[in-house]
């Protein structure tokens, strides 16, 4: 773990030294494992800096160490911001399907009515593979007109998948098919909801779920979203195509990194500059990163592919 420098001081606490009784705060609800501290400090980092109003951070966690939970208190006290902590038995939602860039933990934010006081009638959820790049206030104060969700439907370069993955999965509106990653949600549906009993009676139908969190969430919620502008609120970087990001850039105010490729690893996908800088300004500022360029990666494996392919067909000639 990156050491408090003088702008993170190493505070003992649980992360409420400071508030700002002037303003309504921000319920941000998060969740991560020992192998994404870094992806969700650069995060926090980019929220910290950009809202004028105070965060309430909601932490559900399973498999965090206790040096990760101590450098997140204190990165979340430097800044002024309450962090809560939400513990998760280790067999929920285990044997549920994932992925090498979704865990077990996109399953948590599904029980948020069932963990946050009742007190607490929205929430902001936010996956860690995101930086935000300006106020978020006015999305968090939606009005939610009764929908248990405000979310953003997939650009139009990944539609024609998300409809295919739909068709799969049994979803009967592909059209309001959203991305789980920023989820702003209406607790006092969501508790009206039974979403224990409804996510249980999901499961015991077999489906084909290509994006089992994601797809289990549109189950969950479907004729319950308020469909919001992607473009703002979740600009997914492999939804643009480069005629659109001079655009993007003036309106994006939540990046998503959905997807495999993630700024960590390339220096070359959209907005990859922008996650960078964040980087620079987090408390794993100075640490070396092993990137390299994802389309000339991609175009090594085309070159590669084609080799293959080539060679395979000169043995199907040579047998004729």
């Amino acid at each position: 773990m990156p050491k408090m420098n003088k702008d993170y001081p190493n505070r003992q606490g649980d992360g409420k030294e400071k508030s700002n009784p002037g303003k309504k705060a921000m319920n941000i609800l998060v969740s991560v494992n020992d192998t994404y501290v870094m992806p969700l400090a650069v995060l926090l980092q980019s929220l910290f800096e950009t809202q004028s109003q105070p965060v309430v951070l909601w932490f559900m966690w399973s498999e965090l160490n206790e040096e990760n939970r101590m450098f997140f208190r204190d990165f979340a006290a430097a800044h002024g911001a309450e962090l809560h902590w939400i513990r998760i038995g280790e067999e929920t939602f285990r044997g549920l399907p994932t992925k090498k860039y979704i865990s077990r933990e996109t399953y948590f934010r599904l029980l948020a009515a069932e963990f946050l006081p009742e007190s607490v009638d929205r929430v902001l959820w936010l996956d860690a593979d995101m930086v935000i790049r300006g106020d978020i206030g006015s999305f968090y104060g939606t009005d939610l007109m009764g929908y248990a969700v405000a979310a953003c439907p997939h650009g139009p370069v990944m539609r024609p998948v998300m409809a295919e993955n739909c068709r799969q999965a049994g979803i009967a509106e592909p059209e309001q098919y959203f991305n789980a990653g920023v989820m702003l949600c209406n607790l006092e549906r969501w508790r009206q909801m039974d979403m224990p009993g409804r996510i249980t009676e999901i499961l015991r139908t077999p489906r084909r779920m290509k994006f089992p969190g994601q797809d289990l969430t549109n189950l969950l919620f479907n004729g319950e979203v308020l469909t919001e502008d992607w473009r703002k609120y979740n600009c997914m970087t492999h939804s643009i195509l480069p005629e659109d990001l001079p655009e993007l850039e003036k309106t994006a105010k939540i990046v998503h990194f959905a997807g495999f490729a993630k700024p960590w690893t390339f220096t070359d996908l959209p907005f990859s500059d922008a996650w960078k800088s964040w980087y620079d300004r987090s408390p794993f500022a100075g640490r070396p990163l092993k990137r390299t360029s994802y389309f000339r990666m991609k175009a090594v494996f085309r070159r590669s592919w084609e080799k293959q392919t080539e060679k395979q067909k000169e043995k199907e000639k040579s047998r004729t």
